[in-house]
């Protein structure tokens, strides 16, 4: 008998743990990490801090805990069903609509992440993006190759360099979804293709460079 009641002891055990989690989130993402109590945590809940305590001895624990669920759950939605890109445009155009989305979708997430800063390891954050662009590494290089070879991206480019600009605009509206800034919310998904044109605009090359380009490419 034992035996058999373990993995349902098991399964109420990870249900709880994550009970726990989703209800930190909440509250270190309203509150702050240092603002959000344990009894804060529990009330939420619906359960006793004591119980909290037994899942999680500390609160740096349980943020811990909430952070990375919160830095997968992100990272988890980019790649999520994004459709086949024809060219390096319309990748970017994608992984940044899919960000925004989530982020219009689960706002306390990219709240965590701002308003926790100093708790949440920036760098970490910084991590699991490039981690992230590495999974798709070769894609994002032979994309950016045609680009160059069909005339539409600079041939000095260096994907890692792209990779970056991908970092930064992810933070850029990472900020600006937790800050509600209104443009952003007015916009919804297009508010990414607005701010990513102008920026991919900039890639392209020279008119010098543009038709060494398509000679490159037709060779």
């Amino acid at each position: 008998m034992p035996g058999k009641r373990s993995p349902v002891r098991r399964r109420a055990r990870r249900n709880s743990r994550q009970a726990i989690i989703e209800a930190a989130l909440q509250c270190f993402a309203a509150k702050n990490y240092d603002g959000a109590s344990m009894a804060d945590i529990a009330a939420a809940t619906g359960i006793t801090k004591r119980a909290v305590y037994r899942y999680f001895p500390t609160k740096r624990e349980l943020f811990y805990a909430v952070r990375n669920a919160v830095y997968s759950a992100i990272v988890d939605n980019l790649w999520r069903e994004l459709p086949p890109a024809k060219d390096f445009f319309e990748l970017a155009d994608a992984l940044m609509r899919s960000h925004l989305r989530f982020g219009l979708e689960n706002p306390e997430m990219l709240r965590l992440v701002v308003n926790n800063i100093s708790e949440a390891a920036t760098r970490e954050f910084q991590e699991n993006i490039e981690a992230l662009l590495e999974d798709r590494e070769e894609e994002i290089e032979r994309l950016v190759q045609a680009g160059i070879d069909e005339g539409t991206l600079d041939p000095s480019l260096d994907p890692g360099y792209l990779s970056w600009v991908f970092i930064l605009i992810f933070y850029f509206l990472t900020y600006m979804l937790a800050c509600e800034e209104e443009w952003i919310l007015t916009h919804g998904e297009e508010a990414a293709s607005l701010i990513l044109r102008p920026i991919l605009d900039s890639l392209a090359p020279r008119d010098g460079e543009r038709e060494k380009g398509k000679a490159r490419g037709r060779s």
